[in-house]
């Protein structure tokens, strides 16, 4: 079962969804309901559900500023509104379905099966991700498996040029111009990464140590990356940029 938590201002709305819900989505259990915004934020840190059904404009806060107090968002989203021209900010959220009332249920089944579809990939990356970090600590693999919507694909390190954090998803840059998005937080691949190569310089930045063409000073400063690509410095990672890329560089003469 799929646990779920609904919040939309009007209950009448919340119970017609969950009644929905149950006639042609019985793998989704409503466990929690309400119609205030805050109170929502305190039922999905208490339950953790792994979806949230929500609604965009409510009183005090909207859909998106839920979200916004959440982050890291660690479950799936369906949106569930009255007006259509919320949809690329929900996107860009990265909800799992976009649903404008009266709800459909063609709509609304297609949007829960692309939320477990979804879950499921979560659980199955936990696992490799557990997996990995037990062998990373034991060896040093010259690959990393990324998990994408159509499966693993499997990179060289070597080929990782940065990664970058966009919320709960992470981009890998290659060497080729090769961008792979990966619903996983960028922390958790710092992890993984080797740090004889990799350093994190920014909250959304790790970079290949050997991709660095310059480093251009200022409060943290900037580092100009092989394809031209320039990267922000956090003031606080400067130093240990610099001390790290000086021991790689004697490491590599």
């Amino acid at each position: 079962m799929i646990q779920s938590i609904i919040i939309d201002d009007e209950a009448n709305n919340s119970k017609l969804l969950q009644n929905m819900l149950a006639m042609y989505c019985p793998q989704v259990q409503v466990i929690a309901s309400t119609t205030d915004a805050k109170a929502g934020i305190k039922l999905i840190n208490e339950y953790q559900p792994q979806l949230v059904f929500l609604d965009v404009e409510m009183p005090q806060f909207n859909g998106f500023d839920l979200l916004k107090e959440l982050e890291p968002v660690h479950f799936e989203t369906i949106f569930v509104t009255a007006y259509s021209h919320y949809a690329i900010a929900a996107f860009e959220h990265h909800a799992s379905g976009y649903i404008t009332k009266p709800v459909n249920s063609d709509k609304l089944i297609a949007a829960v099966n692309t939320a477990i579809k979804r879950i499921e990939e979560k659980n199955i990356n936990k696992n490799l991700f557990s997996l990995l970090e037990q062998n990373s600590r034991q060896s040093a693999p010259d690959k990393i498996p990324l998990s994408t919507s159509n499966g693993l694909i499997f990179v060289k390190l070597s080929d990782i040029m940065y990664c970058e954090s966009s919320g709960n998803y992470t981009n890998f840059f290659l060497v080729d111009d090769k961008k792979i998005m990966v619903s996983r937080q960028l922390g958790e691949y710092e992890k993984l990464l080797p740090d004889s190569h990799f350093i994190r310089i920014h909250d959304k930045y790790i970079i290949q140590l050997s991709y660095i063409k310059e480093y251009i000073k200022g409060s943290g400063g900037e580092v100009v990356l092989e394809n031209g690509k320039e990267i922000p410095v956090a003031t606080r990672r400067k130093e240990e940029l610099l001390a790290r890329f000086e021991k790689w560089i004697k490491r590599k003469a």
